[in-house]
């Protein structure tokens, strides 16, 4: 029985659909969910949430940060009949998959939960994947969703 899960999200479909799947663990087994987000200053962007290019950079990753709190936000009033905490980290010229692990450490959350982007060929080659990282590095059980 998992007693403390993290969910990483992002605004993805799959991210929602490991969101869907961390809430029905927790509340099946009586887990505390943690919702994470990691703000990627590289990205300057989040899929739909994309911003425009700006010459201040501090404007730029201030649109990051509250975009990414707008998301956890978001995701924290999908998870009803759970204890549900939010976190949002920042990469700081990090792997990603390293911030979340470090947070899945420091909480001993039992499961973490990804959506896996499937990417393929020379993308996967090129920039790898979090959750495979993630799989491959954590000391927790780690759930992949795909998209469904």
């Amino acid at each position: 029985m998992y007693k403390k899960i993290l969910v990483a999200i992002d605004d993805s479909d799959t991210s929602r659909g490991a969101l869907a799947e961390a809430v029905h663990i927790a509340r099946c087994s009586g887990a505390r969910l943690t919702i994470a987000h990691v703000a990627d200053e590289t990205l300057m962007g989040m899929h739909s949430r994309t911003f425009s290019t700006t010459l201040n950079l501090d404007h730029a990753l201030q649109a990051i940060a509250d975009a990414g709190r707008e998301l956890l936000a978001e995701a924290a009033r999908t998870a009803d009949g759970v204890e549900v905490d939010t976190v949002l980290l920042e990469a700081r010229e990090r792997r990603v998959s390293e911030v979340l692990i470090d947070q899945a450490a420091s909480l001993g959350v039992d499961l973490i939960v990804l959506g896996r982007h499937g990417r393929r060929g020379l993308a996967r080659l090129i920039l790898g994947s979090v959750a495979e990282q993630v799989a491959k590095m954590a000391d927790a059980s780690v759930l992949l969703v795909r998209k469904h």
